[in-house]
């Protein structure tokens, strides 16, 4: 007798958890991604807009210049602050290419003459040419950063702050030094 009620119990407790789980009652909601730009507002947006006229600017000289030479459409902020690349000659040689333009490249950004090259392999990586497409080693990678760096304007982003801090464990390393120095001064004399 006791196990019929308990069984009506079970089940009902079990309808019950279906159909709040089903109804997603009391559940956290899911996070999305907004891309809308209503959040950058006022003076964040105007910098933003005056760097990029001044990316756009250095990159057009530099493709003057034939020390750019793009795969992607649009803006490739990494290629111009290091100088320029030759993208089409990267993707030519299979070595790998700038990290802005492999992210256009999956990002269907391609130039049409590149474009017409490209596929997708078994893992659905990018090809290009039947090679899949492949971002700079990290022995490139370095090179380029440090070539960013020499062109950079001093004062320029977040690299103050660790100099600074570096500066400032030197000078304390220096004074350490220092009074070790004098310590060992007066025994020496």
């Amino acid at each position: 007798m006791r196990l019929i009620p308990r069984t009506v119990s079970c089940f009902g407790l079990l309808f019950v958890g279906y159909l709040l789980g089903a109804l997603q009652f009391g559940a956290p909601s899911p996070l999305r991604a907004d891309p809308s730009t209503d959040a950058i507002q006022g003076t964040v947006r105007d910098k933003l807009r005056s760097a990029e006229q001044a990316l756009a600017e250095a990159m057009q000289l530099l493709q003057d210049e034939k020390r750019y030479v793009p795969a992607i459409l649009g803006l490739n902020a990494f290629a111009t602050t290091v100088g320029g690349v030759d993208a089409i000659a990267d993707l030519e040689s299979g070595q790998g290419v700038d990290p802005e333009t492999f992210a256009g490249l999956y990002a269907g950004q391609a130039i049409p003459e590149v474009a017409e090259h490209l596929a997708h392999d078994a893992q659905g990586r990018v090809t290009y040419k039947s090679r899949v497409v492949r971002l700079y080693n990290p022995t490139r990678l370095k090179q380029l950063f440090a070539v960013r760096s020499e062109l950079a304007p001093t004062g320029a982003g977040p690299a103050p702050k660790r100099a600074a801090s570096t500066a400032r464990k030197a000078a304390g390393k220096e004074k350490s030094e220092d009074a070790a120095e004098e310590k060992s001064s007066p025994a020496e004399k």
